[in-house]
């Protein structure tokens, strides 16, 4: 049941991510992504804590997030949540780069 939770929990964690990434704070003339640094700091997070939770947590997670953001690009139409810019393709690569580094690198370093 753990795995269900986690699962769903990467889906929650990916779908509040692909609308929060687009927020930005404008200061100055310059645009500020304070919704990318939002979403792909919670997502590696909540895939820690996941990881922490249960042996193979992250992994769950990892699935969840990775589905929410890849079964709408597979559709036909293309995806809605995450669009085809340099927000949407950060956001993509860091929230990957975040699982994998917690998948991969928390184990060695909790030794």
């Amino acid at each position: 049941m753990i795995r269900v939770g986690m699962l769903v929990a990467g889906a929650y964690v990916g779908v509040l991510g692909s609308f929060v990434h687009r927020h930005e704070w404008r200061a100055g003339g310059v645009a500020w992504p304070w919704g990318l640094v939002l979403s792909v700091a919670v997502t590696a997070l909540v895939a820690v804590a996941a990881a922490r939770l249960h042996r193979v947590g992250a992994a769950w997670f990892a699935l969840g997030w990775g589905l929410v953001l890849m079964v709408p690009m597979m559709l036909s139409n293309g995806s809605y949540l995450v669009a085809d810019d340099w927000l949407g393709w950060t956001y993509s690569l860091a929230g990957t780069g975040a699982i994998v580094g917690v998948l991969f690198l928390l184990p060695r370093l909790s030794r």
